[in-house]
């Protein structure tokens, strides 16, 4: 097998647990990174078998030409990035949120037609057995038609940010938006990855508490397949809990990573099930790119669910700053 040879973008703290997954498969290389801060690079360099450290990102891609590269930085600099890596023919890994609007999603959909290269996002919920088992009982029709979703994310998201150092998430030049659209992307993939819903009508509400970014936001969602849905994202809690609640005509089905009990309970039964686990084939994001680089499969999350992501975040703050319903 040919060697697969990765850079990096971006050497933070994300960036290990990817190089982590990637140190323990076969015909993997680090053969480049580049991080603007020259400590962070040289600290990686050291753990990821001294590769090359590259002044810039045009750099690294134009004069090392990986197989692939991995994006780890702040939210608003990952389309540029995306871009100078497919348009140089660099299939491209990409933490979360892949791009912060929904423009720029069609623009990087257009690459990808293009040049048919791989493109994996870093949602780690769609390689998790509990979020799959809900995702087989659903696609298997097992609770009927859906008729209504809803759920929360919530976190002492301020905190978690200034104590971690990584307060660019306050800065809307880099970060795109707040908690919505940092750890709440994870939330709003994991409804679409699992539900295939498409939103038509939305009505928000979003409390800044006098920061420059989102922090608790609410919001009605109105989807194409008549279905109706109520969710909240919050960065203010005292611990982190998350679950979503699917209806449907047979039951319902609760799933949670964090904190909630994850079940089934289909009408009749007066007691809720345990959902019957359903495993990937790979477990993390970082192992999906390799594989599908490989061609040993295609990518885990559909581009239909960044779009989808990137989509519903832009009718949530227009809605909360027009103070109308928004139609999609």
């Amino acid at each position: 097998m040919k060697e697969i040879r990765i850079g990096f973008i971006g050497c933070g703290s994300m960036s290990y647990g990817h190089l982590n997954v990637l140190k323990n498969m076969k015909d993997v290389k680090i053969v480049g990174i580049f991080d603007p801060n020259q400590n962070n690079a040289e600290k990686f360099a050291e753990q990821a078998g001294n590769p090359v450290i590259y002044k810039s990102d045009r750099q690294l891609i134009e004069k090392e030409n990986p197989d692939g590269v991995i994006i780890n930085s702040p939210h608003t600099l990952h389309f540029p990035q995306i871009k100078l890596a497919l348009e140089n023919r660099v299939n491209v890994f990409v933490e979360k949120p892949a791009v912060v609007n929904y423009k720029e999603s069609q623009e990087v959909k257009k690459l990808l037609k293009k040049t048919g290269k791989i493109f994996v996002v870093g949602y780690q919920r769609h390689y998790t057995d509990i979020f799959l088992s809900a995702k087989k009982l659903l696609d298997d029709k097992k609770i009927g038609k859906i008729v209504f979703v809803s759920g929360y994310l919530a976190q002492d998201w301020i905190n978690i940010v200034k104590k971690s150092g990584r307060v660019w998430r306050f800065d809307p030049k880099l970060s795109g938006g707040g908690q919505l659209t940092d750890s709440g992307s994870h939330f709003v993939s994991i409804l679409f990855y699992l539900t295939g819903l498409t939103p038509c009508e939305v009505s928000a509400f979003i409390d800044y508490k006098k920061m420059k970014v989102d922090v608790n936001t609410a919001f009605i969602v109105k989807f194409k397949e008549k279905v109706i849905g109520s969710f909240g994202i919050l960065g203010i809690d005292p611990s982190f809990r998350e679950a979503l609640l699917i209806w449907g005509e047979k039951g319902v089905i609760k799933v949670s990573a964090y904190g909630e009990n994850s079940y089934v309970h289909y009408n009749g039964k007066q007691e809720s099930e345990p959902l019957p686990l359903v495993s990937s084939d790979v477990k993390t994001p970082a192992e999906d790119f390799i594989k599908c680089i490989k061609k040993e499969r295609k990518p885990q999350t559909p581009f239909s669910v960044i779009e989808k992501v990137a989509l519903l975040s832009d009718k949530i703050y227009q809605s909360s700053k027009k103070g109308t319903i928004v139609k999609v």
